[in-house]
């Protein structure tokens, strides 16, 4: 039996655990935990129908059935269950497509996404000044209360998503986004997070190319370029980037043993390319990468990783989707995302296509290192947005999806 539940209260926990992912995994878990209670009882699942509509449907439907199913030939079930349970928050994006969306609650999502950054932003300079008495570790100023890689990657999110704004106005002021980016943007060149500052030298010109055009265009690419320079001349930045390039040149002389950040990835991803190649039908199973990579370093056919014990995943979405669930489940986690990207493309000119466009570009991209499909935050917030009405305009809306949206 339905109950009238407000349609705040359902958007705002479908949208309060994208607030928490910077500040507390806790308060994403029962955030979550409300929405689905809300959720079953307000009987919009009534509507399940409509899901089908979505391209992405079928291949995440058969996703999640997949991973589920390789827990059958999986003999580390603990982490098999764990890693499983990762890619189930797909369910989010099924919720999300019967929502009755409005533009008053995409404006909601994409401001609690905003607040979560700023208030984490603020309480990261506040602990790395030592004015807020929190354990602080030297090696992660600027950070906060979040991973250090995912945080520079929201970050990176933020931004793409305030060009946009800048520009249509649509959500804040061009004040409060000029603002918001600029406070951002400091945190992100002073942040020691390498996944999200490699994202946003790549994304930042493909962002400005599509918005804007003719002098627009030229002007915004002078700013990107000047953004681009600060961030290169960030002492942080630099000192990461030369522990990156000492850790290449440590695995090169010593293919066999690696202790360094970069070398466990790339043997990481020896390994699950090992696995892909010995069992590419089925994979390993869900949550057997682990044991796997073990057996192969004992047989000394992949580096060691002295003093790391927990190789879970090939540090990539998409070699470690294959070596656990072999072909078939590389295959599917491509559709997925091939479909949903479409989707998104088509409709990047409205404030929901092009939020979910920054996203998903991420995703994949990010995904060249680092698995972002077992992710606590990853899965769950590539569900929720894959879950926003992609696929038309929504009630309220100024944007009908066919406009470019560009300065001409």
């Amino acid at each position: 039996m339905s109950q009238r539940i407000p349609d705040w209260v359902i958007f705002g926990l479908y949208a309060l655990p994208i607030f928490f992912f910077p500040l507390s995994t806790a308060g994403a878990s029962i955030s979550l935990a409300l929405f689905i209670v809300a959720y079953i009882a307000s009987g919009h699942w009534r509507r399940w129908k409509i899901v089908w509509q979505r391209p992405w449907a079928i291949p995440l439907a058969l996703l999640i059935a997949w991973t589920l199913t390789g827990l059958l030939w999986t003999e580390d079930l603990h982490a098999g269950f764990k890693y499983a349970g990762a890619v189930t928050y797909g369910l989010l994006a099924f919720a999300g497509a019967t929502l009755p969306w409005r533009d008053a609650w995409l404006r909601l999502l994409i401001r609690l996404f905003l607040m979560g950054l700023l208030i984490n932003a603020v309480l990261a300079a506040l602990i790395t000044w030592r004015i807020m008495p929190w354990h602080y570790q030297a090696h992660m100023p600027y950070v906060g209360f979040a991973n250090h890689m995912w945080w520079t990657m929201a970050l990176t999110h933020a931004l793409f998503w305030l060009l946009w704004d800048i520009q249509r106005r649509w959500n804040f002021s061009v004040r409060t986004n000029v603002a918001l980016g600029a406070i951002f943007f400091a945190e992100l060149i002073l942040s020691p997070g390498r996944s999200g500052q490699l994202l946003f030298v790549v994304l930042l010109p493909v962002a400005v190319w599509l918005l804007y055009r003719g002098r627009w265009r030229y002007w915004a690419l002078g700013i990107a370029t000047v953004s681009m320079i600060a961030l290169g001349a960030s002492p942080v930045v630099q000192s990461r980037a030369r522990l990156g390039i000492s850790n290449l040149r440590q695995f090169a002389e010593n293919p066999a043993s690696t202790t360094t950040s970069w070398g466990i990835r790339l043997a990481e991803m020896w390994a699950g390319l090992q696995m892909f190649e010995e069992h590419p039908l089925i994979g390993v199973g869900t949550g057997d990468f682990r044991l796997t990579m073990s057996r192969l370093q004992h047989e000394h056919k992949v580096t060691e990783t002295p003093g790391f014990p927990h190789n879970d995943s090939a540090a990539n979405s998409f070699i470690t989707e294959a070596a656990v669930l072999g072909l078939p489940g590389l295959s599917l986690l491509l559709w997925f995302l091939v479909a949903l990207t479409r989707e998104t493309w088509r409709m990047r000119f409205t404030a929901q296509g092009w939020f979910v466009l920054g996203y998903v570009l991420i995703f994949w991209l990010g995904g060249l290192y680092n698995t972002l499909t077992w992710g606590f935050a990853d899965a769950i917030s590539i569900a929720i947005f894959a879950g926003l009405p992609l696929n038309r305009s929504v009630v309220g809306s100024p944007e009908d999806g066919q406009s470019d949206g560009a300065f001409p």
